[in-house]
């Protein structure tokens, strides 16, 4: 017997479930691991929850650091595009790994980050993907495929840089 038809059915939706089966790899890693699906704020959630390992790598040689951010945000543009065509939206509010590539642009810079300058970073690139300053706002609305999709954020990475400078400096 069908679910009565005013009550949400607990599964995906069935265009989410076909984007899942044409590309489940650019899926998997574009939706954060699942966290895109979850409701209220996935790219905060999925941006918080790769703040750890940033702070865990701050202690790696920056070449390290480095290198598998931009072979990370390479693969991102990559992932971005192809679960954006599945999913039938170019910039779908599911697609999170543009939020995890975005603080991680924020604070990859910084050696020994600290809690402190860590979280005023998650929250200052927040306020930035939000609000989108030039010329994040641009390549939003102008830009197509997995390129723009991870770009504004790459954007509002950099533009949340000094405030995780200023906090490192009052706090030493």
């Amino acid at each position: 017997m069908p679910p009565p038809k005013n009550i949400p059915s607990a599964g995906p939706r069935p265009a989410t479930a076909r984007a899942w089966k044409r590309a489940p790899t650019s899926m998997l890693f574009s939706t954060f691991f699942g966290v895109g699906h979850l409701p209220g704020g996935p790219g905060t959630y999925a941006a918080a929850l790769f703040t750890p390992a940033i702070v865990w790598m701050s202690h790696w040689p920056m070449p390290w650091r480095v290198g598998l951010f931009v072979g990370a945000t390479v693969a991102s543009v990559y992932w971005a595009d192809r679960a954006g065509k599945a999913l039938g939206e170019h910039d779908s509010r599911r697609i999170v790994i543009d939020e995890v590539i975005g603080v991680w642009t924020t604070l990859v810079w910084f050696d020994a980050l600290g809690w402190p300058a860590a979280l005023a970073g998650l929250v200052a690139f927040r306020v930035f993907d939000i609000t989108k300053p030039p010329p994040a706002r641009r390549i939003d609305d102008q830009g197509s495929g997995g390129l723009s999709v991870i770009a504004d954020d790459l954007v509002a990475g950099v533009w949340a840089i000094p405030v995780v400078l200023l906090v490192r400096w009052l706090l030493h």
